[in-house]
């Protein structure tokens, strides 16, 4: 934390300050998974933070940006449930609460660690003995509090393929499953999306499964299927959402998609891979009409990357290899014709593009 202590000099911040979350929990596994850094301080107040340079930006308790680092340093906190849902909570972060007590709220123990300036690791909830194990096992019975813990846990299944869940936090996951439908869909799709960016995904759909919490939000989906085309085709990121086009109808992804709040860009993706995937898989068996017209539905020909990305996510949730469409697409792009008046040239166009495509590619 050196260069962290340097900063801290340059800028007096009030209080004491510890290094927490993720980050911690990254260090202390020898990994470098670029977790962004979160801080607590101890013993701060609103207006001391606020003196010192640092930018309020939270609304429903105090978290600030530092001045140079735009690093998010929070103020120790401890939360009371009022009622239902993830934000069903009242906060309290009075300067007398301690680090401990921060690090109780937390949902996980082997995120309830912290590092102090000096470099002293306060483990009050057997973090370090849980990293140790490879264990995801939850801080305390307030870890039922906010529902939101369900699809954390499930992202951290996808991001630590080799940690296992403790039996006694699966048991709490599933008692969790009536308050699923309080949940914000812009959080559900956080913890989705990146659960699917983890190392692997199909474990995210594995754990919903094994605690009964695939309604409400994952319905409509053969997550178990979705599952296993993940873990056979190793399939990450967009590719890894994408396997959800291929596995289920336009209706069904249209209605995922849209519950989840999933952003347009990728939704276009799913959608359009489970619209024309299998038509793409198929294309050398089509005659040259068929083929332009299946090319026209996916904008192959237009400008963008809308295509290319298509036929890679296509090509990643099957065993089809699609570089003569890429190629023929390449090739029907560069085609021009001359001597037509401009009356003539979108038909005249269309028709060197047939012919194209019956000598080159279906003939």
């Amino acid at each position: 934390m050196d260069g962290d202590k340097q900063i801290s000099r340059e800028i007096k911040i009030p209080g004491t300050v510890y290094l927490v979350g993720g980050a911690v929990r990254d260090r202390l596994r020898n990994t470098d998974l670029d977790t962004d850094k979160d801080w607590v301080v101890v013993g701060a107040t609103v207006e001391e933070m606020k003196v010192a340079g640092f930018t309020q930006v939270g609304a429903h308790f105090p978290v600030f940006l530092h001045p140079i680092t735009n690093e998010e340093y929070a103020l120790a906190r401890i939360e009371r449930k009022l009622g239902e849902g993830h934000r069903g909570f009242a906060t309290d972060s009075n300067p007398s609460v301690s680090i401990e007590e921060d690090l109780e709220r937390r949902d996980l123990t082997i995120n309830a660690i912290a590092i102090g300036n000096d470099d002293t690791v306060i483990d009050p909830w057997g973090g370090l003995a849980d990293i140790d194990a490879k264990i995801l096992r939850h801080v305390s019975d307030a870890f039922v509090e906010d529902p939101l813990r369900v699809y954390r846990v499930a992202r951290f299944t996808a991001l630590l393929p080799d940690f296992e869940i403790a039996k006694e936090t699966l048991a709490l996951m599933a008692r969790m499953r009536g308050e699923l439908t309080t949940l914000p869909a812009e959080r559900v799709w956080v913890e989705f999306a990146k659960a699917m960016r983890g190392l692997t995904p199909n474990r995210f759909f594995e754990t919903l499964n094994e605690v009964g919490a695939v309604d409400p939000w994952f319905s409509d989906l053969a997550t178990l299927s979705v599952a296993g085309l993940i873990r056979e085709r190793w399939l990450r990121h967009a590719n890894a959402v994408a396997a959800i086009g291929w596995l289920h109808d336009e209706d069904s992804v249209t209605k995922f998609c849209r519950r989840l709040k999933v952003p347009g860009k990728l939704f276009r993706l799913v959608r359009s891979v489970a619209r024309h995937g299998q038509a793409l898989c198929d294309l050398q068996e089509k005659n040259p009409s068929e083929v332009m017209r299946v090319l026209q539905l996916c904008h192959a020909l237009r400008p963008g990357d809308a295509f290319a990305r298509l036929v890679d996510a296509v090509e990643a949730c099957s065993s089809t290899d699609l570089t003569t469409v890429r190629d023929l697409v390449q090739q029907l792009k560069q085609l021009r014709v001359e001597n037509v008046s401009s009356e003539q040239y979108g038909r005249e166009l269309q028709l060197r593009r047939l012919n194209f495509i019956e000598t080159r590619f279906t003939g």
